[in-house]
């Protein structure tokens, strides 16, 4: 078997569509929102940036059948493009739009005093069997104390996205 050297393997490759992990570290991976939770097939955000400048224009409508957890769509936004797109999955639909929606800087430190406030919420269901299980009680206690808050907010969308990764980083896990 001959073993073929890294300049030949690399011969054929579009290089603006290949990064090393020097040249693209993960701060610059996860540019703009692509970090508000996480999602298994989730690309680099330069891969999108790239066909973007290569294949459309400012103003142009850029759909993505599979628009996963948004990756496109943020970055059809940032190029100035109008940018549509669908998913089968409820929740991508969900972090899609809370990653791609406007905010009023105003609104937001509201809804961030709201939330940070210790004010009781709407007092919602106790926590279920299983809940227990998952999360240590004080834990639980504050992201339900959380969520009965969230109504209340200007953004109720987003606050659930974060409230959802709050909940997957504080879970009782290895």
């Amino acid at each position: 078997m001959r073993v073929r050297t890294q300049e030949a393997l690399y011969a054929g490759i579009d290089l603006e569509l290949s990064w090393s992990e020097s040249e693209l570290p993960e701060r610059e991976r996860t540019k703009h929102v692509h970090r508000l939770h996480p999602y298994l097939g989730k690309f680099v955000p330069q891969l999108a940036e790239t066909f973007l400048r290569r294949y459309a224009s400012p103003g142009q409508l850029v759909w993505d059948p599979f628009a996963g957890s948004g990756t496109t769509l943020v970055e059809a936004n940032a190029f100035g493009a109008r940018a549509a797109g669908c998913d089968v999955s409820a929740f991508n639909c969900l972090l899609t739009r809370v990653k791609t929606a406007a905010y009023e800087p105003a609104a937001l430190l509201a809804d961030l005093v709201l939330l940070a406030s210790g004010a009781p919420g709407s007092g919602g269901p106790a926590p279920s069997p299983y809940l227990e299980r998952w999360f240590a009680p004080r834990a639980l206690a504050e992201l339900l104390a959380f969520r009965d808050r969230i109504p209340a907010t200007a953004y109720p969308d987003l606050w659930r996205v974060v409230l959802s990764r709050s909940a997957r980083s504080a879970r009782l896990a290895p």
